[in-house]
């Protein structure tokens, strides 16, 4: 061994004369300059610019040279945290930490993804930046590159997220509390756990769903769950699938349940899912619980064992039917095949065939407007990538994003197979359709507990609240508690844990007790009280 190698970091006087500063030698190198260890970093700071509302990441930062200095020069609504990745480094900044400023190793990957979302949640936070605060980056800067890349894509995905319940918050509120009233009367995903003990088949509506042949496999050998696209084009070809997933939350997605009415075909529906949609069955229902925001409001949900869980928002119904699956399959020696769910298109066509998308493009076609979808393959947003067999093809960023948290979620499950020879390389193993006999066992329903008490709880509490809000001290219900609480604490307790009433404010990250934000609150309960009393109105036994 290199005896000039240092076991553990050494301090080293820096410049001459009575200098104070420090450096530091470790691993046969000086990790900051040997005459002024200090300069470097402090002139960086000087130059840089840094946004309101930035994270500074600070990068191995040893003895914490600059830090002081660029404390000072931040704007407002900015946060710092520290990263190191060397053991003996780490111990070494943690010795000289008098900032008091959070720091985390490189495999602390779950400590640092919940302090940043912890913060995301403020508000505040919009960015990123990293900072090398030493030369001790050097030894693992892809893991510090890594590390950063995942910060950043926290904080983009919080924003995407806010974007996204800013403009259909409402409406998943709306649909959710419209649905969860029809519990009482109905299963959900718990209930039907492990129930099934033949081969599943998931089919999207990717072009895969076109490469299968259906004549070389029976139907009846298969439990075949199909998402709300491919409903359609299966009917087009004689095929009636056991069951249909669906999560779409706007109007558009009933055109896809044209001509299923009464083929008693089994609906896994999302209490996100919209309402109207959900009826066109008229079968039997499903539920399951996406948790499309954080909040009070959902863990009373789960404390109350109204809900018993909440399933993770994944975006996409391929990825949430293929879930599904292998939660109602009897055992994980029971094999699940997936098709069409490709995350990809060719250039000219984005679905299957007889899909509505495809159908509607028939339909709006002219001499301008052609049948095939070629804007679709060479928009901006458009990416080339190899399919499975060697073929280019395109994709988007979002959907590429779901192929990867499809790899993410259930690459490591048993005997789940892609027999689509189309799309994206999903991380499973690749396998044609065989023939196998099964028997599916169908269940007795359970009786559920009674969601109405909830319901009449939920709409009295916002009654309560607009009372509140409208009457202040006059109100009916002031001070109707146990406990004596001043108005505005009664208010704050009623409205902080429902936050379907605010989340899809721009400012709806978090509850304030500020005069307009409580204005908007008060219009809100009017809107959902009356979604309430339509749930219940409807709410009778299938």
């Amino acid at each position: 061994m290199n005896e000039s190698v240092q076991e553990k970091p050494r301090l080293v006087s820096a410049g001459q004369g009575f200098s104070v500063l420090k450096t530091v030698e470790y691993k046969g190198r000086f990790l900051y300059s040997k005459y002024n260890p200090a300069k470097a970093i402090e002139t960086y700071i000087d130059k840089m610019q840094v946004l309101s509302g930035t994270l500074i990441i600070a990068c191995s930062p040893l003895l914490w040279y600059g830090i002081e200095k660029i404390k000072s020069l931040l704007p407002e609504n900015c946060e710092i945290i520290a990263l190191e990745n060397d053991e003996n480094l780490f111990e070494l900044a943690m010795q000289n930490d008098s900032a008091g400023i959070p720091l985390f190793k490189l495999n602390e990957g779950e400590k640092i993804d919940s302090y940043v979302r912890s913060i995301c949640k403020g508000g505040s936070i919009k960015r990123a930046l990293k900072i090398d605060f030493s030369a001790g980056v050097n030894f693992s800067k892809e893991k510090f590159d890594f590390t950063v890349n995942a910060i950043s894509e926290i904080i983009a995905t919080f924003w995407k997220n806010r974007i996204t319940l800013v403009k259909f918050g409402r409406l998943f509120s709306k649909n959710f509390l419209r649905n969860i009233a029809r519990l009482e009367y109905t299963k959900t995903l718990e209930d039907v756990a492990k129930t099934v003990s033949k081969p599943l088949l998931v089919l999207g509506a990717g072009e895969g769903l076109d490469t299968l042949s259906y004549s070389s496999f029976s139907p009846n050998d298969f439990f075949i769950i199909t998402v709300d696209a491919a409903l359609s084009p299966l009917l087009a070809r004689n095929i009636t699938p056991d069951a249909v997933v669906t999560m779409e939350s706007q109007i558009a997605i009933e055109k896809t349940f044209l001509g299923a009415k009464n083929k008693n075909i089994l609906l896994f529906a999302d209490l996100c899912a919209r309402p109207e949609a959900t009826k066109i069955l008229g079968g039997n229902i499903i539920w399951f619980a996406t948790k499309y925001a954080d909040g009070i409001f959902f863990d009373n949900l789960k404390k109350e064992s109204v809900i018993r869980n909440f399933i993770e928002p994944m975006g996409s119904v391929g990825l949430a039917a293929t879930y599904i699956a292998l939660k109602i399959r009897s055992s994980s020696s029971i094999p699940v095949f997936i098709a069409g769910l490709d995350f990809s298109y060719s250039i000219g066509t984005t679905h299957a065939k007889d899909t509505m998308a495809l159908k509607q493009r028939f339909i709006n076609s002219n001499r301008l407007t052609p049948i095939e979808n070629y804007d679709a393959a060479f928009s901006m947003s458009t990416q080339t990538v190899i399919s499975k067999n060697g073929k280019k093809i395109c994709s988007t960023k979002i959907l590429l994003q779901y192929a990867q948290q499809f790899k993410l979620m259930f690459q490591n499950e048993k005997n789940l197979f892609d027999c689509s020879s189309t799309g994206i390389k999903l991380g499973i193993p690749q396998r044609n359709l065989f023939a196998t006999k099964g028997n599916l066992q169908k269940e007795k329903c359970e009786s559920h507990k009674n969601i109405s008490s909830f319901c009449e709880k939920e709409k009295r509490k916002l009654e309560e609240l607009r009372s509140l809000l409208s009457d202040g001290e006059k109100s009916p219900f002031r001070n109707n508690l146990p406990e004596k609480l001043s108005l505005s604490k009664q208010i704050k307790k009623i409205a902080e844990e429902r936050e379907y009433l605010f989340l899809h404010f721009p400012d709806g990250y978090r509850f304030k007790m500020e005069q307009s934000f409580l204005k908007r609150i008060r219009a809100e309960t009017d809107f959902f009280i009356k979604q309430l009393e339509i749930a219940m109105r409807e709410n009778k036994p299938l």
